[in-house]
């Protein structure tokens, strides 16, 4: 055992009587001990050696400047885009009968919903990427002909809806349907944007924000599809056309797609 004599003194630097000294026991340090007892003093006075972060954003910069950019231009459109969310609920899910004097869409307010949309093919380009090669996306060409691809897909999807809608309802059926597409499109691609900013910086998160970016593109087709269902539905036998539907515009060409997008990632 090992003893220690503590010797008390009073303010003026004298012993206080009665408390000459106390014995305190303590347990014998070992080799394993007095070892961690100087590791943790030098940790304690020297600090912990700093570790430089790893900058794997290079490659991706031109991406993250585009998002960033495209961001902005956002930002300034604020009143427009304050006025677009705020009818969501009657736009995408909404569904009128006849044209309302007050539906009319200003120049700014279509502006606003181009620049959403053009967001919205940029966004899931750029995860298309992603789930296709990680490293898809430091390649400019690739990632630039992804971006066309989604942009062609939306082009094909708009085209098809109007046909779809001269086709099976009325003028003004038809260009409430087109609106809730465009609609959709443009929230989601507000809703991409994070995921596919963080998605550049923090790749261990990369299958999380996939998910989570999938669970958005679900919810606003399905918003879309249900406002679809709503103006073309009639009788029973509409059910069979709506599935029909289903199939020609909402599941191939999005397999498609995907296929074309691996195709172009083993191009280059």
């Amino acid at each position: 055992m090992i003893s220690r004599e503590i010797t008390y003194n009073n303010l003026f630097g004298q012993d206080i009587d009665g408390a000459d000294f106390c014995t305190i026991d303590e347990a014998p340090l070992d080799s394993t001990s007095i070892a961690a007892t100087t590791v943790a003093r030098d940790v304690w006075s020297n600090g912990i050696a700093p570790v430089g972060r790893r900058d794997d954003t290079q490659p991706y910069s031109g991406a993250v400047a585009l998002l960033i950019a495209l961001l902005a231009l956002v930002a300034f459109q604020a009143p427009q885009l304050r006025r677009i969310l705020s009818s969501l609920d009657t736009d995408l899910l909404g569904v009128r009968r006849r044209a309302n004097a007050f539906d009319s869409h200003t120049t700014a307010e279509s502006r606003t919903l181009a620049l959403l949309l053009f967001l919205g093919c940029t966004c899931q380009a750029i995860l298309l990427a992603v789930a296709i090669d990680p490293s898809a996306v430091s390649n400019g060409p690739l990632l630039g002909s992804i971006t066309a691809l989604s942009v062609g897909y939306y082009l094909f999807q708009y085209a098809a809806y109007s046909v779809v809608g001269y086709t099976f309802t009325d003028n003004i059926n038809a260009a409430q349907w087109r609106h809730g597409f465009n609609l959709s499109q443009g929230v989601l691609g507000l809703a991409l944007a994070l995921p596919a900013i963080t998605i550049l910086y923090y790749h261990d998160a990369t299958r999380l924000l996939l998910i989570v970016a999938l669970i958005l593109y679900l919810i606003a087709r399905i918003a879309f599809l249900c406002k679809g269902f709503r103006i073309f539905y009639n009788q029973l036998p509409s059910i069979v056309y709506f599935i029909l539907y289903l199939c020609t515009l909402e599941i191939i060409p999005v397999i498609l797609v995907v296929s074309v997008a691996r195709r172009l990632d083993q191009l280059m």
